[in-house]
């Protein structure tokens, strides 16, 4: 839905300040429904300015077409990071996904607490907490991105009823099934993060949407410590709270996730530096003879189905907007408009990204059609 580019923010005395630049493809540029979007998203971000969020710097119209420009994050998503930590034999284990849920969890509860200038609360809920918008960068920070399909007061009008966004391997149990969410929806699809990059197992991603959307209904969730034998039963308790079907039994803050995540860390004698992040994003992603990380890709916050780009030399751009919007990057990672299956089990090919928004009596149907082998799929496997 929107191309990525690399670009520069240049002014006097040589300064220079590296940045990534959104825009709707042409193609949906004249549908209102997808601009108004990416405007929700744009004062959306604008009002978030946390250290564990991807920052929106500048927002505006270029010949007919908008644009966002934001923060470049070099470094790789969390589903990218997990596909070559598999391709490498090299799990990553508990403690990277503590590191990622403290993180995440932190950017949530700055997020779900966020208010209006006049003070009105933002209720926000992410509904797209997936590896896929947790950004890991080579210094081993780790961002959260993407809130082009946030459900806000700033978007609470235009909400379509019987219409369901986000990725289903990730969606809550109230999410998938289209009923009234809130912030609690985060924490569950947080705790499907946290389960696959702590046990290298997807939950609830299938073969097809139908049997995925099935298996995240029942959202059942084998322990922990059946995948991972020794799993610390600590984590694995926070893990199991995060992943509750009842929105009630869950954690009911990100505060609350964050404490129990720290207390954790600290009992694992763990510290919290990102050291090893960065250790682990060099081992995964080693620069060529000429120095250049081309695997560890720069991604921004963008909608699903994304060109882009590489770190090469930034196009040019004038002062604080650009005047002309520049050629997109080449795309070098997985076809374009595809996610990966992230088949941390073992390399599936990557599959078509599931649309952001479809109406739930197609799913529904769908789903009705393929109920049987889908559901002999589920209680197999």
């Amino acid at each position: 839905m929107a191309h990525i580019f690399l670009a520069s923010i240049d002014g006097p005395d040589g300064f220079s300040k590296t940045c990534v630049i959104k825009r709707i493809l042409p193609e949906y540029a004249s549908l209102e429904a997808f601009s108004r979007m990416f405007a929700d998203e744009a004062k959306v971000a604008a009002l978030l300015t946390h250290p564990n969020i991807v920052q929106v710097f500048d927002f505006g119209k270029i010949d007919g077409q908008y644009y966002l420009a934001m923060e470049w994050i070099q470094g790789a998503a969390l589903d990218r990071v997990l596909r070559h930590a598999w391709s490498a034999s090299f799990p990553l284990g508990t403690r990277v996904a503590v590191d990622v849920g403290i993180a995440v969890a932190s950017a949530l509860s700055y997020a779900h607490a966020k208010t209006l200038p006049d003070g009105t609360p933002l209720r926000l809920v992410h509904r797209d907490i997936t590896p896929g918008n947790i950004l890991v960068s080579r210094d081993g920070i780790i961002k959260l991105a993407d809130f082009g399909i946030v459900k806000s007061t700033v978007n609470l009008e235009r909400t379509v009823a019987g219409v369901v966004k986000g990725k289903y391997a990730y969606m809550s149990p109230e999410q998938i099934s289209n009923r009234e969410l809130d912030h609690r929806s985060d924490l569950f699809s947080l705790g499907i993060v946290l389960y696959e990059a702590a046990t290298g197992r997807r939950l609830y991603k299938r073969d097809t949407i139908e049997a995925t959307i099935l298996a995240a209904s029942h959202a059942e969730v084998p322990p922990p410590s059946e995948v991972v034998p020794g799993f610390p039963p600590a984590l694995e308790r926070i893990i199991l709270q995060l992943l509750a079907k009842d929105p009630n039994a869950r954690y009911q803050s990100a505060r609350e996730v964050h404490e129990d995540l720290e207390r954790f860390r600290a009992a694992q004698n763990w510290t919290s530096s990102g050291r090893e992040l960065a250790t682990l994003m060099a081992t995964l992603f080693p620069p060529d003879k000429a120095g250049r990380h081309s695997t560890a890709v720069p991604v921004v916050g963008s909608l699903a189905g994304s060109g882009v780009g590489t770190g090469r030399t930034p196009s040019g751009v004038s002062d604080s907007k650009p005047k002309t919007l520049p050629k997109p990057l080449p795309v070098d990672l997985e076809e374009e408009g595809t996610t990966p299956a992230t088949s941390i089990e073992g390399g599936s090919a990557p599959q078509r990204t599931e649309p952001e928004g479809i109406p739930w009596g197609i799913a529904a149907a769908a789903g009705v059609a393929a109920i049987g082998s889908a559901l002999f799929w589920y209680f197999v496997a």
